[in-house]
């Protein structure tokens, strides 16, 4: 009896192989998508994971305003750190790309080479793969840096630049502006002398821990390390150096001079006091001994008193009396003689009471002078931590040139396996539905075997035969093709075409072949056991006579309704299960799709919306500001702070403009507060930011945060950017009043390259910003393609279940007269109302759901978010579903023609 159950498995296979194709394709594409996402995903985590460490990554960097000295480097070596130079030039090339150049590096990131070898000598040197692919650049070309020629005898990748932003706070990679290239320590000092480079040369040392201390330890340490100003060769440093901290010596050396001047003026007027009271009394004395000796000789005139209230009085009466001129000039010179005493004697008493007052105010002005140069001390102390040597320190983990292949593709990853789960729940359905149905069709010859004595056994292993085989072996294929050169490979492609990273092999994970292999034949089998056995579990007679489990979908109540309605209705509620499916594949697709059209909008909107929102030409980041703004450019204080998102830690540009700036911000006024600011529509849409909200920043090299409200939301998609008014910014990060970091301007200014750390211009952007849709189009254009064929099989395979359970119905209308027209109307035609309305359903629903999803799986992009659809979009996903459809139902029309008379009879007692 087995053999010829193994016989008829092999027919109904034949008699079945559309079907059973089509769920073969169906579980072949889902397995290749998983399994090519996924894989790609681990591969690339896995490998760069182990390149990084084979390469000796960094655990971090610093940058410093002048190179370590001997001494110091040693320092840290004795203390168990590997500290190492990457310095580095930039310089424009002919077709306006930046290209940055390092000397080789020994010791920390160290360069994988894709092919040839690093360079030996002056005239050779080493290209970033990416920037080489971009350019065309192969192993023996020649390359113009700075006027000569270089060839190149390799080309590969580092760590530190995994994702090759030119600025920290870059959102997108441009490998065709800019690169990276690695020369002899010979060849980068000739070009460093050259001084053509598009600014000075930037000190950043690579250091790895060795678990010799912690990173604060580091810092700290590096913190405490200053610099002497007359060590800096640059004169851009030393302009700025005069004019600002180094302004702090000549306020020193003035408090100085002042403190000391006090000092001597309190210690004379102090000792010149201490006089005062003898001075008082010998005046006074001397006035009393000459009035007294006045009044002995006025005896002979009558006067008994002379005293100091009346002695001008008595000698004015006396000279008026007198008529004898000697006596009358005797007496007058008397009176002169005391008047003059009077007068210094009160000159003497004023002269000391002023310099009593003198020495009182002197040494409560030693006292201020003292307070004074006190106060200038600590303000010198906090000033001294302007003259720290270090001015970045950036973790490793921090750092977003490191590891965002490895980050990107974990997003990756997990969109792979959330779409895995959703496809085999989709697909056991359809599995189950195909059982289901395959049962019921054949209840009258399965209760045939029962009464001849074929045991459930039996029939459980002969039924799940045929799915278990089908399933197992496009599992295997799905997995196989996964795995091949269209696989794997093809998916890490987008990732080979965006990010700096070694070329690496395709790993075979267990889980993925379990899930390949293993899971849709294990599937297929629990599925299938339990509906069969439940089936099975029916009485021979019940089978035999092909009974039905009463419906009550007779008994609905439709009302008063055309007949055609009514039919449609009920053979609609009769498939529910069918339909239900149909709709659901529906959604799951629909979901799958809307991951690539999500992507594809948003990456449209930056593309359009970046070149719409950047109204300058030039943008000026100064590394040393002029004293004034450069005639034509506005000036801006911008500050780099920090927020998480989704476990991703991104750079928020904090910039402070006056309010009439026209190049941000133009829309809205900024408000005259410390705690208030205007945030971009971008920075809204990736932190889910409304006016009012509050947020807060943070400055993590000096380890502070910043709390701010949202006053309000302006169109600017270009970056995540907040604006605030730039009085308010310069009092918040207590900077002169004048201060200023950035200039933005119409036209190409005259600035130094020197004093900047970069120029951004509007083509750059432009440029750039169609990065990431050029990029993405293939992926896109995949993920859209094999939602359409998940779609398109599962309506297939569903509606012909559906007919195929009407066969015998179709059969007797036709006996009973009805055309092929109206019999199409019938069973056919009322499926497209279902559809209708499914996708009214699914669509907006699908949508709201990936858009909630997305940002978790572009947390690690720096970037605006706009994900929405224009109407024209929804209505053309409208009108495919609804085209798909149709072309499916056209396909399907022939099978209720081929259904035949003779199947009224079948099943008939």
């Amino acid at each position: 009896m087995e053999k010829v159950l193994r016989k008829r498995a092999w027919r109904d296979l034949k008699e079945n192989k559309f079907r059973y194709f089509a769920l073969a394709f169906l579980i072949i594409i889902s397995m290749y998508l998983v399994i090519s996402l996924v894989g790609a995903a681990d591969t690339i985590v896995d490998g760069t994971t182990k390149q990084a460490k084979k390469h000796k990554l960094e655990d971090g960097q610093f940058q410093v305003f002048v190179p370590l000295t001997t001494k110091q480097k040693e320092n840290f070596t004795k203390k168990g750190l590997t500290v190492e130079e990457t310095f580095y030039l930039d310089f424009r090339q002919k077709d306006g790309s930046k290209l940055r150049i390092f000397k080789n590096r020994k010791k920390v990131n160290k360069i994988n080479l894709d092919e040839g070898r690093l360079a030996k000598n002056k005239s050779e040197v080493v290209v970033e793969k990416r920037y080489a692919q971009e350019h065309n650049l192969k192993t023996g070309s020649k390359i113009t840096i700075d006027g000569n020629f270089y060839k190149i005898t390799g080309i590969g990748s580092v760590p530190d630049y995994d994702a090759c932003y030119e600025k920290l706070s870059d959102s997108t990679v441009d490998s065709k502006q800019f690169g990276l290239a690695f020369v002899t320590e010979d060849a980068y000092e000739n070009l460093k002398d050259n001084e053509n480079s598009i600014q000075s040369e930037e000190y950043i040392y690579a250091y790895r821990l060795n678990g010799a201390m912690t990173q604060k330890q580091l810092k700290n340490k590096l913190k405490k390390i200053t610099f002497n100003p007359d060590d800096v060769d640059d004169p851009y440093f030393k302009d700025y150096w005069e004019e600002t901290a180094g302004k702090k010596d000549d306020i020193k050396d003035g408090i100085k001079k002042l403190t000391d001047a006090s000092t001597q003026m309190s210690d004379g007027l102090n000792k010149l006091s201490e006089n005062n009271e003898t001075l008082q009394k010998g005046a006074n004395q001397i006035f009393q001994a000459y009035l007294k000796t006045a009044e002995s000789q006025l005896t002979s005139f009558g006067v008994t008193s002379l005293t100091e209230n009346n002695y001008a009085n008595i000698l004015k009466s006396l000279i008026a009396k007198s008529s004898d001129g000697l006596t009358r000039l005797s007496l007058e010179s008397a009176k002169e003689q005391l008047d003059a005493l009077k007068t210094y004697r009160d000159g003497i008493k004023a002269y000391t009471n002023g310099v009593k007052k003198a020495s009182d105010g002197s040494s409560k002005l030693k006292e201020g002078t003292d307070q004074l140069e006190e106060g200038t001390k600590e303000l010198m102390k906090a000033f001294d931590m302007e003259t720290s040597n270090l001015t970045q320190f950036l973790k490793a983990d921090d750092n977003i040139r490191i590891g965002a292949a490895a980050g990107d593709q974990v997003i990756s990853k997990l969109a792979g396996m959330v779409a895995g789960v959703i496809i085999m729940i989709l697909f056991t359905y359809v599995i189950s539905v195909f059982v289901i149905h395959e049962i019921e069709k054949e209840n009258s010859i399965i209760g045939t075997l029962y009464a001849l004595g074929v045991i459930k056994k039996q029939l459980l292993k002969y039924y799940l035969t045929v799915p278990v085989i089908v399933t197992f072996l496009a599992g295997l294929a799905g997995t196989i093709i996964g795995y091949s050169p269209i696989g794997i490979p093809t998916q890490m492609q987008d990732c080979y075409d965006y990010f700096s990273i070694p070329d690496l092999s395709p790993e075979l994970l267990i889980y993925l072949l379990v899930y390949g292999i293993v899971m849709p034949p294990l599937v297929a089998v629990i599925v299938n056991y339990f509906v069969i056995r439940k089936k099975l579990s029916r009485p021979a007679l019940s089978m035999i006579r092909n009974e039905q489990k009463k419906s009550h979908i007779s008994k609905v109540k439709l009302g008063d309704m055309p007949f055609l309605t009514k039919f449609r209705i009920r053979q609609s509620l009769r498939e529910a299960r069918a339909g239900f499916t149909v709709v659901f594949g529906m959604f799951i697709a629909l979901l799958v799709m809307m991951i690539g059209l999500d992507c594809y909008v948003m990456c449209d909107h930056i593309s359009k919306e970046n070149k719409k929102d950047t109204k300058f030409e030039y943008m000026y980041t100064y590394k040393y500001p002029d004293k004034k703004v450069p005639k034509g450019g506005d000036a801006c204080f911008v500050k780099g702070l920090h927020k998480e998102v989704w476990g991703y830690d991104l750079e928020i540009s904090l910039i402070g403009i006056e309010n009439d700036n026209p190049y941000f911000s133009q829309d809205k006024d900024l408000p005259k507060a410390k705690n208030k600011v205007v945030i971009s529509s971008a920075m809204a849409q990736k932190y889910d930011l409304k006016k009012g909200d509050s947020i807060i920043l943070s400055d993590e090299e000096d380890e502070m945060d910043y709390a701010f409200q949202v006053a309000d939301i302006t169109q600017y998609s270009s970056g995540l950017y907040a604006f605030m008014d730039i009085d308010s910014m310069r009092d918040l990060f207590q900077t002169s009043s004048d201060y200023y970091n950035m200039v933005v301007s119409k036209k190409k200014l005259s600035i130094d390259s020197g004093k900047l750390y970069a120029t951004t211009s509007k083509k750059a952007i432009e440029e750039s910003s169609d990065v990431f849709i050029n990029m993405m189009i293939p992926m896109m254009g995949m993920i859209v393609g094999l939602s359409v064929i998940i779609f398109a099989i599962v309506m297939y395979l569903m509606i012909k279940v559906m007919i195929d359970r009407s066969a015998q119905n179709i059969a007797l209308m036709k006996v009973f007269g009805y055309r092929k027209k109206e019999i199409k109307k019938l069973y056919l035609d009322g499926n497209f109302y279902m559809i209708a309305i499914g996708a009214l359903i699914s669509v907006p629903l699908s949508k709201k759901l990936m858009d909630a999803m997305y940002p978790v799986m572009v947390s690690n992009i720096a970037c605006g978010m706009n994900l929405s659809f224009t109407w024209q979009m929804y209505a053309l996903i409208y009108a495919g579903i609804i085209i798909t459809y149709l072309v499916i139902n056209k396909l399907l029309v022939r099978k209720i023609y081929k259904v035949g008379l003779s199947d009224a009879l079948k099943n008939r007692e």
